[in-house]
């Protein structure tokens, strides 16, 4: 292959700027997805490899049966962490807790990720500090460090800030080591460190042997552990917790009479670098946060996929260009031009284009980045570091030359008397048939692809405008600090009422739409069963506040229910689960031993999402436990944020207000099905691009191919319909055993996403149509400039060609 190649493919390129557009985009829109996806995938797959000898860090993870809704944390219990390091298999361990105060600096409040951390958490993450004293900062009480990034928010410099002070929980911090920012692929996330015996902890917690309290809780493994070790440690903390005062307490009352034998708490241990795509973690209620490996092989799958299916287009589009100049060829062999020399024209051609696609592409994938950043969620850096753009662009290089290969043997394979002769060699029946069916599976691609994500789309508009029961759209939320004081929330909620732009204010532990907080309580009732049932503590105005009326009796009033007082309010749910024939038979009754009366029935309130069924509930009025403050309003948010910020500052002046209207917190819990919607929906439209440019490539070649026949019915007389129905007779088909093969696919899909759901969408069978109605679409655009093409051929010029 000579320098000469190249530039008689680039002239080749300029002279049919149709094929080139074309082929070059179609290439550079796979190149794209494939350093996009690609990268996202190594990106997941490098979770924590900035830890040193990250496979001997472990972190503990537990989970809490008799919760409400027990599912796996990153936290455990505290006093574990002695227990590994008496066990003698561990070298290092360290606590993290995160503290929830913000840092003051000057007059302004900032939220800060702050772990209070043992001294050896240095060495576990192999953190090295840019200046100052790291040791200092996590054993004097009055020290903290501070990432770079954080420095610049705080102070807005990160240099010459050691000993400069902030306020925690109302106690003053000196900065004694600013530490390098984490890479964004960090499982453990942190902003700033201070001691376990940081002056910003509570004084109860300022302790190396904390109480049953629960935090992250890291381990380095002895040199040589192996998966005995593993095992056995893990049990060690698993009896550890068996014996423990709290654990004991819990199965010797109601509570561990419901486990049936299960164990409380349980808690295992997690390597670091598996820790990203742990299944458990990734169900919880983080999992936002973490990964699914079988999603993440699938995307890098998909990126194969869509480069495959491009480098098929192009080797489709070289094909059709190596038949038409079939006479080139035959002439080249004629004046003695060899085989390898032949080759090497389209391996120039191919390379050039492939390097073309892959420059473009990646100009894309910059341009593209942010968008695609958004869609998975995640902070993705390096991107386009110069190992990596070196590696696209060999792989480039190898693509093109593959690619070369076939457009190749169908130059080599012309014979040039027939060729010059004007007698084409056609291609093979078992090419065209392939190129036929690797064009159908493109459709079937997009087929499935554009259902799913129609059907995706379709459902999570649904769920998020469905009835939560209640109209949202004059109340916002407002978070109360947890660790307020009773006296505090309610006067707070007090001074909020009093307010005019204030129709209402109520209390209660959680706003409704979010699973953020959940009490649960163990209830003997009048006939001696025990029972467990999730409580909701709110204030008398609650119900009246969010414009809920009874079903059956009445509900809190603050003009007749105190604070304090001992009403019951039971949901449907909770009415039938306690045993009643109907719900309206509740009304009156004392279920519960000394625990009050059942004044009224609630209806239905959407507390969950629509993939878990309305439980059973129990309100109470309870003057604690309040961390949210709901406020009927008809002005806007600015205006209500402005009233309230005299009032925030009154009360909880070391607290940063969080303040949203009610209906935006049923828009965040489906957050994560609008991004798949928006991942589904650019997939399937890549993918019918490529469809789009496979079925452009067989217009063309069934044109060549049938010209003399068209012509010929042409000269018997056939209309234009006759030749545009024989020419979409072959792209209908294709069509067809592409929705053939799709179809099922795409409804398999659909159903394995909506059996996460209690309620369903109206859908029907209209995803399925709507993408088979758009795959027709593409079809007929993608054929239209070649029928046309078709239906203008004169006889006389392709009988004599």
């Amino acid at each position: 292959m000579k320098a000469a190649d190249f530039r008689i493919g680039w002239r080749l390129l300029l002279r049919e700027p149709g094929f080139s557009f074309v082929t070059v985009l179609g290439m550079a829109l796979a190149c794209t997805a494939c350093f996009l996806l690609l990268g996202y995938v190594h990106y997941c797959f490098s979770y924590d490899s900035h830890v040193p000898d990250a496979a001997r860090v472990v972190q503990l993870k537990q989970r809490i049966n008799w919760f409400p809704r027990p599912d796996w944390e990153a936290r455990a219990m505290l006093p574990l962490r002695q227990v590994a390091l008496d066990s003698g298999m561990v070298e290092q361990a360290s606590i993290a807790v995160r503290l929830r105060a913000p840092v003051r600096a000057g007059e302004h409040l900032h939220d800060v990720t702050l772990l209070a951390v043992d001294p050896a958490f240095a060495g576990l993450f192999g953190i090295v500090p840019l200046a100052g004293d790291l040791t200092a900062a996590l054993t004097r009480p009055d020290a903290l460090a501070v990432t770079r990034e954080t420095a610049g928010r705080l102070f807005g410099t990160a240099t010459g800030i050691l000993d400069r002070t902030v306020q925690v929980n109302g106690e003053t911090l000196r900065v004694a080591a600013v530490l390098p920012d984490l890479p964004a692929n960090a499982t453990t996330r942190w902003e700033a460190l201070t001691g376990p015996l940081s002056r910003a902890r509570p004084v109860a917690e300022r302790t190396l042997t904390p109480d049953w309290n629960r935090g992250g809780i890291f381990l380095k493994l002895k040199a040589g552990a192996g998966n005995a070790d593993f095992v056995a440690l893990e049990a060690l903390l698993q009896k550890a917790i068996a014996d423990s005062p709290m654990e004991q307490r819990v199965r010797s009352g109601a509570m561990g009479k419901s486990l049936q034998g299960r164990p409380g708490t349980e808690v295992k241990l997690l390597a670091l670098p598996d820790a990203y795509f742990d299944p458990d973690m990734a169900a919880g209620r983080a999992g936002d946060s973490y990964g699914k490996r079988s999603s993440v092989l699938g995307l890098a799958g998909i990126a194969l996929l869509i480069l495959l299916l491009a480098v098929t287009n192009y080797v489709n589009l070289a094909t059709v260009r190596a038949q038409q100049r079939q006479r080139e060829s035959g002439l080249r062999k004629l004046l003695g031009a060899s085989a390898p020399r032949m080759a090497a024209q389209f391996l120039a051609e191919s390379v050039l284009v492939a390097m073309l696609a892959a420059v473009l592409g990646m100009m894309l994938a910059w341009l593209m980045l942010p968008t695609f950043a958004g869609l998975v969620d995640r902070t993705l850096t390096g991107f386009f570091a110069p190992v990596r753009i070196a590696l696209a662009l060999l792989a480039a290089l190898l693509t093109g030359t593959l690619a070369s290969t076939w457009p190749a043997l169908v130059a080599l394979r012309v014979r040039p008397a027939a060729a010059l002769a004007g007698r084409d060699n056609s291609e093979t029946v078992g090419g065209l048939w392939l190129r036929r069916t690797l064009t159908a599976l493109q459709f079937a691609t997009a087929i499935a692809l554009g259902g799913m994500a129609i059907a995706v789309a379709w459902q999570t508009r649904f769920a998020s405008h469905a009835d939560p029961g209640f109209d949202p759209r004059q109340l916002v939320t407002i978070d109360v600090p947890r660790d307020a004081t009773a006296a505090d929330t309610m006067a707070f909620a007090a001074a909020v009422r009093r307010l005019p732009l204030a129709s209402g204010a109520a209390l209660s532990n959680e706003a409704v739409g979010r699973d953020g907080s959940k009490v649960v309580q163990s209830f003997r009732t009048r006939d001696g069963r025990d029972m467990r049932l999730e409580i909701k503590p709110v204030s008398p105005e609650f119900f009246k506040v969010y414009g809920i009326r009874a079903q059956f009796g009445r509900l809190f009033d603050a003009g007749s229910d105190r604070p304090d007082g001992d009403a019951l309010v039971l949901n449907a749910a909770a009415a039938t689960a306690l045993g009643y024939a109907t719900p309206q038979a509740a009304v009156g009754q004392a279920p519960f031993a000394e625990r009050g009366t059942v004044v009224g029935i609630a209806p239905a309130i959407r507390h969950n999402d629509l993939r878990q069924r309305t439980e059973p509930i129990v309100y109470v009025l309870w003057p604690k436990d309040h961390g949210v403050l709901t406020l009927r309003t008809a002005a806007g948010m600015e205006d209500v944020e402005r009233a309230l910020a005299p009032l925030w500052q009154r009360y909880f002046p070391d607290r940063i207000m969080a303040a949203q209207p009610a209906a935006a917190l049923f828009a965040a819990t489906y957050q994560e099905d609008a991004r798949l919607a928006r991942m589904l929906g650019t997939a399937s439209m890549l993918a019918v691009a490529l469809a789009a440019f496979g079925i452009y490539v067989l217009a063309a070649y069934s044109v060549q191919r049938n010209r003399r026949q068209i012509v010929l019915r042409k000269l018997y007389g056939a209309g234009r319909g006759a030749i545009a129905r024989l020419l979409g007779r072959e792209f209908a088909a294709l069509l067809a055993a592409g929705a053939l093969v799709g179809l099922p696919l795409a409804w398999l899909a659909i159903e394995r996403y909506l059996s996460g759901f209690v309620e369903r969408a109206p859908l029907g069978q209209w995803p399925l149509i709507g993408a088979t109605l758009l795959a027709a679409l593409v079809a007929l655009l993608a054929t239209a400039r070649h029928s046309l093409a078709a239906l203008r051929l004169r006889p006389a010029g392709a009988l004599r060609d």
